[in-house]
């Protein structure tokens, strides 16, 4: 990369991750750092924006499956550590044949890290109503992917060209 890319590289990443930091919480998401975390795996697949929607989609049904397994294990009459291995062995399955069979739409590493990110998200903050949670997370990972991600890159090849 050149001293040019570089420095535009640098320069777009200090303007357009901090403004969503700045904005979110204002469109009340209370989550805006997930966008950031969701820029890394558009980031490492290569910045493709033949993928990007694969990876959105990915995020968003890691996002369901979090909460799919919230729900699980907030409502469980069972052992607490048997449900969560057979909630967490029982999605995790499905995540992953689920994409493989259906590579062109889900995009396997964004659906995991969603459903991650999703599971801490959503274990950690205890007072927001869980739909509302969801919902902010998906929105975040959307920011992610298509602001931080694919908006940035596209400027800076623009800027380099």
């Amino acid at each position: 990369m050149s001293r040019k890319e570089i420095l535009t590289l640098a320069l777009l990443i200090a303007i357009l991750p901090p403004a969503w930091a700045v904005v979110s919480p204002y469109l009340g998401n209370t989550v805006g750092p997930v966008a950031l975390i969701a820029a890394g795996i558009y980031g490492a697949n290569g910045n493709k924006w033949e993928d990007a929607h694969k990876i959105a989609l990915g995020y968003l049904a890691g996002d369901i499956w979090a909460y799919a397994a919230t729900v699980i294990m907030a409502s469980t009459p069972f052992n607490a550590d048997l449900t969560l291995f057979m909630t967490l062995a029982v999605l995790g399955f499905l995540a992953v044949v689920i994409s493989q069979y259906c590579p062109s739409v889900f995009h396997m590493p964004s659906w995991l890290a969603g459903w991650a990110i999703g599971m801490l998200a959503m274990n950690l903050d205890q007072s927001t109503p869980l739909l509302s949670l969801t919902a902010q997370i998906a929105a975040a990972m959307l920011v992610g992917v298509y602001y931080v991600g694919a908006l940035l890159d596209k400027i800076h090849r623009m800027i380099n060209k």
